[in-house]
């Protein structure tokens, strides 16, 4: 088997359980669960989950010489997940899942005006018409502005942060360790965060607790795994199945139908998208395009 196709497999685990996410947040915020308290179960059932892997490595599976990028990392994850799930409780899960994939967008953007890359013209211009690609969904004036749509895409540019960062890690630390430290690193924030939206879970919570603590920890392990394996602009096809999955459950499990204009917007976005990540690549390869 290829280096590239156990990468993409990877990333299908990865989109897959991204997707189940999606549809646990949707069902806990529909029996009215607030944001902050999904995030703190989220973190919370992802370090049990992880407890076992810990018991193996012991202490010295945790060592790293990065400790402010892990707390800055968390920092950005933690904030970035709580927009994101007070998104997907008030949007359907394509509308939200389309939106978000301006990140690789986001990441243009950080990259050339906070790090000071150089970016050719094409990526600029792809960029520019990727962000179209949220006015085609939005369709200002002929819709009323949703602030769901503005949590999706602050949600989006604190993801991309800490994407950058996450990419430092790849080659240094295991999927496991950063999702640890990440979970971890979250878990006592939030918990006192949670403490103002407290609603005491019913049993049917639980099953969806549990449901968004298992593949939200297994997602990030996933899409690291993936990214070992094989580039990103080979992965990101493979990534835009994040959109058919969570469309399929939200029409199955909640009634959910996204319009035309949703699935055009979200394919003007993919494209832009990949093409900046496949150009990246490119250069940082050394090829010409």
């Amino acid at each position: 088997m290829s280096a590239t196709l156990r990468g993409s497999l990877w990333m299908l685990a990865s989109v897959f359980s991204f997707s189940g996410v999606g549809v646990g947040v949707r069902a806990l915020s529909d029996e009215g669960m607030s944001s902050v308290e999904i995030v703190f179960f989220r973190v919370f059932f992802g370090i049990l989950i992880l407890i076992p892997w810990l018991f193996r490595v012991g202490v010295r599976g945790l060592k790293t010489n990065k400790a402010n990028l892990h707390l800055l990392r968390s920092f950005l994850m933690g904030v970035g997940m709580v927009f994101w799930f007070a998104a997907i409780s008030r949007l359907p899960l394509a509308d939200a899942i389309a939106l978000h994939f301006t990140l690789p967008l986001f990441l243009v953007v950080f990259a050339w005006l906070l790090l000071g890359e150089k970016v050719i013209i094409a990526r600029l211009v792809a960029t520019v018409v990727g962000f179209t690609g949220v006015l085609v969904i939005m369709r200002p004036g002929l819709n009323e502005f949703s602030i769901a749509t503005l949590f999706v895409l602050i949600s989006a540019a604190l993801y991309a942060g800490n994407h950058t960062i996450s990419r430092s890690f790849a080659n240094t630390e295991g999927p496991e360790a950063t999702t640890f430290f990440m979970n971890a690193m979250i878990l006592v924030p939030i918990g006192i965060c949670s403490v103002f939206w407290w609603t005491t879970p019913t049993l049917t919570d639980c099953v969806w607790i549990v449901v968004v603590g298992i593949f939200g920890t297994t997602s990030h392990i996933f899409l690291m795994r993936a990214y070992q394996f094989a580039e990103a602009s080979a992965l990101a096809p493979v990534d835009f199945m994040r959109l058919v999955f969570s469309g399929l459950a939200g029409y199955i499990i909640f009634g959910q139908v996204s319009d035309f204009w949703t699935w055009v917007g979200a394919t003007i976005i993919f494209l832009a998208a990949w093409y900046n990540t496949w150009s990246a690549n490119q250069k940082n390869n050394g090829k010409s395009f």
